[in-house]
């Protein structure tokens, strides 16, 4: 074979190579997945976990109001424990006082705290809250305490105890009133206190006057 036929046959055989090489290179490129499209596809858990991050968390909601619901329901039976014991009181005031003025103080007292806890058993009721019908041990021991005095002992008593249940109560029920996020409740709180604020103020004038 001449040497120009050798050359001819050299480079025919090199073209189908190359042809062959790039063929086989294109088809490689296109049988690869990329990575892009790996990437985008997620794992189920993964998925799981941004569906959960995504949906709205109403649990710490529900417990807000569950909370707000047993605070308002604690006050109103706070203030209803309060109304039963002055009108116990009350009562045994409006019998075994020995001065007419303390006897008046005792039937407002009665009277006023009587339609006082009316307005907390309809809140009570719209809130879906449940008030104990009788009164706490604390109430009972100091109904007996007063029992057992009589004339000028028991009106300086009545008096006492009467006055301080009223501070102690008006103290609790404006820091409660601060605290509130019930509308209700705070309604009843600013209704109530003015009354129970001249409930003391009457108590601290009859007991100067019966010391003088």
């Amino acid at each position: 074979m001449g040497t120009q036929k050798k050359l001819k046959v050299s480079r025919h055989f090199f073209v189908a190579a190359l042809v062959a090489a790039t063929i086989g290179g294109c088809s490689a490129k296109r049988q690869q997945p990329t990575p892009d499209a790996n990437a985008a596809v997620a794992s189920p858990a993964a998925q799981a976990t941004q569906a959960a991050e995504a949906k709205p968390r109403v649990t710490h909601v529900a417990s807000a109001d569950v909370s707000s619901k047993n605070t308002s329901a604690a006050i109103l039976e706070q203030i209803h424990q309060a109304n039963l014991k002055e009108i116990a009181i009350g009562q045994l005031a409006e019998e075994k006082a020995s001065s007419d003025e303390v006897r008046a103080y005792a039937v407002q007292l009665v009277n006023d705290h009587t339609n006082a806890d009316q307005m907390v058993a309809a809140t009570a009721q719209k809130k879906g809250a449940h008030l104990r019908d009788s009164q706490g041990s604390h109430g009972k021991v100091a109904q007996q305490k007063l029992s057992a005095a009589s004339g000028a002992q028991f009106d300086r008593l009545f008096l006492e105890q009467s006055s301080a249940n009223h501070k102690k109560l008006i103290s609790e029920l404006q820091q409660e009133r601060e605290d509130a996020s019930d509308d209700d409740v705070e309604a009843l709180i600013d209704k109530i206190v003015p009354i129970l604020q001249q409930h003391q103020d009457l108590a601290q004038i009859l007991m100067k006057k019966e010391q003088a």
